[in-house]
C-alpha cells in the first residue's frame, strides 16, 4: 500500500532542523556542506531535491523508477 504514506508528514519536523543547521555551516563558509553553492554537495544535493519534488506528488506508483545512467 505505497499510496498511504505521506512522506511531507515524516520529513516536516526534520527540515528545520536540517535547514537551521545547513545555515549556520554556510556562514562558516564550510565547503562540504550542501547549503554552500559551488561546493562539490551543493550541485547533488539541488538534483537530489529536484528528484525528490519530481516524484513528490506522482500518484502513478506503476511507473518505472528514474534509474541513473551507466558511465560506459
Amino acid at each position: 500500500m505505497r499510496g498511504n504514506t505521506d512522506f511531507s508528514k515524516k520529513l516536516a519536523p526534520l527540515l528545520r532542523q536540517a535547514f537551521r543547521q545547513g545555515l549556520e555551516a554556510a556562514t562558516r563558509g564550510e565547503d562540504q556542506n550542501p547549503y554552500v553553492p559551488d561546493s562539490h554537495l551543493y550541485h547533488a544535493w539541488v538534483a537530489g531535491w529536484a528528484m525528490l519534488s519530481r516524484g513528490w506528488g506522482d500518484v502513478d506508483a506503476s511507473a518505472a523508477p528514474i534509474r541513473p545512467r551507466s558511465c560506459s
